[in-house]
């Protein structure tokens, strides 16, 4: 019978993802590889192998029914906690949910307001290659990204 990763096993994943910052956006799926260039779906598949935790690579838009299909992952009941290492799923994006708890480095991003001029800092909740134009690979938050909340997808071992 399979059973939810725990948040200590969530945690390896969201380790491995910090080592994936910097890498480079380019739409490349199945091969993303760390620190040359990934999208979304590809750096969340790669984080995941690299962390053992595997599964069949999905493009982004056919995650949720292989989620379904496999029984590899639980789709979370709305209003249940997330945990480290939780996939993200939006139309078009998934993303690696993360607390930051012992990653004070890249908790809190610097952010300039629309104006250029005045400061913020943003509070992050995620590991996420973003698209072309965005940054690289790395801390986002799921507020800033999309205003919709996400569907969330927990591992099953």
């Amino acid at each position: 019978m399979q059973k939810d990763i725990t948040a200590t096993q969530g945690a390896k994943i969201t380790a491995v993802a910090k080592l994936w910052k910097g890498t480079p956006y380019k739409a490349i799926g199945a091969a993303s590889k760390k620190g040359i260039e990934g999208d979304c779906s590809g750096t969340t598949w790669r984080i995941y192998e690299e962390a053992g935790f595997p599964f069949a690579y999905n493009p982004t838009a056919s995650f949720p029914a292989y989620a379904k299909s496999s029984g590899r992952f639980r789709e979370l009941a709305k209003g249940e906690p997330m945990q480290e290492g939780d996939i993200l799923y939006w139309d078009g994006h998934v993303a690696i949910f993360s607390e930051f708890a012992t990653d004070a480095a890249n908790r809190v991003t610097d952010r300039l307001a629309k104006d250029g001029k005045t400061p913020w800092k943003q509070v992050n909740d995620m590991w996420s290659a973003t698209n072309s134009k965005g940054p690289p690979y790395g801390p986002n938050k799921m507020g800033f990204f999309r205003k919709e909340a996400p569907r969330v997808f927990r591992y099953r071992m």
